[in-house]
């Protein structure tokens, strides 16, 4: 089985090189600047797990020309119309396994390429690149899930979750993959919104006790959204988030906060606009989403008159 990835950011340079230590037969599609610094210095793992590296096959889009079995997608949203260039005229057969945060995404891919190859995907794992291939993992969760939204493609998505039983991370072939996009949103939403608000960790925002209050409400509406959109939060699931949100002692910062403090563009628009417009369909209430979407859009307009 051949596997494409995009990138070699926190998820698919993560993902990827655990792969390719298996001996999966990985490819990383990069840009030229990146593949110049990535294949001098390879792509590294830090982790409480263990550090390793590996030396990657790094190709850019003009060699972009064999078929893949499967193309996991792992840029930012605002990356994604050129990915979605890059990759159509070559892998139209392809599965893609996006792992982009959200839904919007899903729509975009199913005009792309065949509906029934786009997958769905959920990355649950706290990686960030300190230099291009550089990675840091910090926590103990590492997991991957993904399935076929429609019927078709047991066999090939099976095929990719036995390989991926080889690789140091927990993977889950899910049997319901749009629930569990729907739960990871509701939990990005709501530490996304919190932390870069208040521009620090969880931990340190429920030491407050409004701060837990805002937190709860918070995730209280982002629950509510969801529900009435069709995806009402599981109860295991339910508790493995308020575990992260309001009892773990660890700094954990969302990356879209750690976007900011590197002063870079964010994916705000993908995470908060796209659920508030889900909310305002069904006339519920999406206050602390809508300041949180104002902080990050204030954030982004002083970035670009610096930039």
């Amino acid at each position: 089985m051949k596997v494409l990835i995009l990138g070699v950011g926190g998820l698919g340079g993560f993902f990827g090189a655990h792969l390719q230590k298996t001996n999966c037969d990985v490819t990383f599609l990069v840009r030229e600047n990146t593949k110049k610094l990535v294949s001098e210095r390879g792509i590294k793992i830090q982790s409480d797990f263990g550090n390793f590296k590996i030396n990657p096959v790094l190709i850019t889009k003009k060699d972009l020309k064999i078929n893949y079995d499967v193309v996991m997608i792992s840029c930012k949203a605002y990356d994604l119309d050129e990915a979605i260039n890059d990759l159509k005229p070559s892998q139209k057969n392809a599965v893609i396994i996006p792992l982009l945060n959200g839904q919007a995404h899903i729509n975009k891919l199913e005009k792309a390429f065949k509906k029934e190859n786009v997958f769905g995907g959920v990355a649950h794992v706290s990686s960030n690149t300190n230099a291009p291939g550089e990675i840091k993992h910090v926590g103990k969760i590492k997991r991957l899930s993904f399935g076929p939204r429609y019927k078709g493609n047991e066999e090939i998505a099976n095929d990719f979750y036995q390989l991926c039983r080889k690789a140091d991370f927990q993977t889950i072939l899910s049997e319901n993959i749009n629930q569990d996009i729907w739960e990871k949103w509701i939990f990005l939403a709501t530490i996304a919104g919190a932390t870069t608000l208040f521009q620090t960790s969880i931990d340190n925002i429920n030491t407050k006790p409004n701060g837990k209050i805002f937190i709860q409400n918070l995730w209280n509406e982002c629950i509510n959204i969801s529900k009435e959109n069709g995806y009402e939060l599981r109860t295991e699931s339910k508790s493995l988030h308020e575990d992260l949100l309001f009892k773990s002692d660890y700094p954990f910062k969302a990356s879209m906060l750690v976007d900011m403090e590197k002063k870079l563009m964010t994916e705000h628009e993908h995470i908060f606009f796209e659920f508030i417009k889900l909310g305002k369909k069904k006339k519920l209430n999406t206050s602390l989403l809508e300041t949180c979407h104002l902080n990050m859009s204030i954030y982004e307009d002083n970035l670009n008159k610096e930039g």
